[in-house]
C-alpha cells in the first residue's frame, strides 16, 4: 500500500507498507515523485498493455 498525493503539477506515491509483513521497514522506499504527463503515458501505456491480453 501507499499513500497517493495529487497537486496541480505531481503526482507523488509514499508512506508504502505492506500490510501482510508489518515488521518490514519501508521507509528508505520512496517518495517517487511524478510530473502529470509522466503518470498519464504510465498510466496508458499500462492500460494499453492489459487492453492487448499481453500480461
Amino acid at each position: 500500500m501507499a499513500r497517493i498525493t495529487a497537486t496541480a503539477d505531481l503526482v507523488t506515491w509514499d508512506s508504502f507498507e505492506q500490510p501482510h509483513r508489518t515488521a518490514r521497514d519501508y521507509t528508505a522506499f520512496g517518495p517517487f515523485h511524478f510530473t502529470w504527463p509522466q503518470y498519464d503515458d504510465a498510466l496508458l501505456a499500462l492500460s494499453a498493455e492489459f487492453s492487448s491480453g499481453k500480461r
